[in-house]
């Protein structure tokens, strides 16, 4: 049986909950970690109809993009979020939002927009700096591979983009007196002991320093490992937004978008006559990210909620706006669900109820 609980590390493996920015509100909103998970909605919006719709499937999850509290509430009454909220927890339906955990993923809300546009190769628009650190470690030549092997396939360090179990070594030698108290592995106490050793290097999360560093004491012989924890300043894998490559008109990708999503867009702001070499996508409202988006080479960048001072600056500037709608992201509803499917053996399907307030 897969408990709520389970379900969420599972969430939390497709998006970690920990890349939400500091303002958003996600995870579990509503509901019980011990509750089993009967079946499983993913929405771009909880409403009372998505509720309606999860009884109907037996699904006693929804999981939508947006957060239904939020921002924070100080009443639940029947009206408004309040009346969402009551219904889900008179049919014991359980909500957990995954928000800019989500987005900030390469294969999050803005790469499921390109991808249903028909472009899966895409990367990173505006990466993340990442929280690295780089672990130094001393160990005894005779001891190294079994440290080593412990460490890597026991502890969060060495994973670097689609690798694992990524490590550097090289020889040294070192010394130590142990003190009279001491219980070496290695030598007499009150005597000076010379060893071969290797270090060991590998990278990890900052995040998890503690784990690494109970993993180093755990695994390691010596009563009193030698250790460093260096922080790096490197591009994590995460990030806002995705580009690809295009090669076409704007008015051919304008083309594309209603083809292929069945959504209209609001607006266009035509710079140019150009082609358009490389399209931008951040799902949402992405245009206070402007400036940063034309900086990396992007020729046009499809996003929503594009405001009338914001198209006209833009326009000045030269730079090719898509307002395709906030609702756009509702694309994701289904690759969210693919996701999720590939994770667990419990019915997943994506909402079919819409939310576009505007239809």
């Amino acid at each position: 049986m897969l408990k709520i609980s389970d379900l969420l590390k599972k969430l939390d493996e497709i998006a970690p909950f920990s890349d939400s920015e500091d303002w958003d509100n996600t995870g579990l909103l509503v509901g019980n970690e011990d509750d089993t998970v009967t079946g499983i909605i993913t929405a771009l919006d909880c409403s009372a109809g998505t509720v309606d719709e999860a009884v109907m499937q037996n699904a006693n999850v929804i999981i939508s993009h947006h957060p239904l509290i939020f921002p924070e509430i100080s009443k639940v009454v029947n009206e408004g979020p309040g009346a969402v909220i009551r219904k889900l927890i008179k049919n014991d339906i359980n909500l957990i939002a995954m928000h800019t955990n989500l987005d900030h993923q390469k294969n999050g809300v803005s790469h499921m927009i390109a991808l249903e546009l028909g472009y899966p190769e895409t990367e990173i628009l505006l990466p993340q700096k990442g929280n690295f650190k780089k672990l130094r470690v001393n160990i005894n030549t005779e001891n190294k591979e079994e440290f080593k092997e412990n460490l890597l396939k026991n502890a969060p360090v060495g994973d670097m983009g689609d690798y694992t179990e990524v490590s550097y070594e090289y020889r040294v030698h070192g010394q130590f007196r142990p003190e009279d108290r001491a219980n070496p592995t290695i030598g007499e106490a009150g005597k000076l002991e010379h060893v071969d050793e290797y270090v060991i290097e590998c990278i990890f999360d900052g995040r998890e320093q503690g784990a690494v560093i109970d993993a180093v004491r755990k695994y390691h012989p010596y009563e009193e490992p030698a250790y460093d924890i260096y922080s790096l300043d490197r591009k994590a894998d995460t990030g806002l937004g995705v580009k690809f490559k295009y090669g076409d008109t704007l008015e051919a990708l304008v083309k594309l978008i209603e083809n292929k999503t069945g959504l209209k867009p609001v607006n266009i702001v035509k710079a140019d006559d150009g082609i358009i070499n490389t399209v931008a996508v951040i799902g949402g409202a992405g245009m206070s990210y402007s400036e940063a988006v034309f900086h990396s080479g992007a020729d046009v960048l499809i996003t929503g909620d594009v405001k009338y001072h914001e198209a006209y600056d833009a326009k000045d500037r030269g730079q090719n706006i898509i307002d395709a709608g906030h609702y756009i992201e509702v694309l994701m509803t289904k690759y969210l669900a693919a996701l999720i499917d590939e994770q667990i053996d419990v019915p997943v399907q994506a909402s079919k109820v819409s939310t576009n307030p505007f239809e």
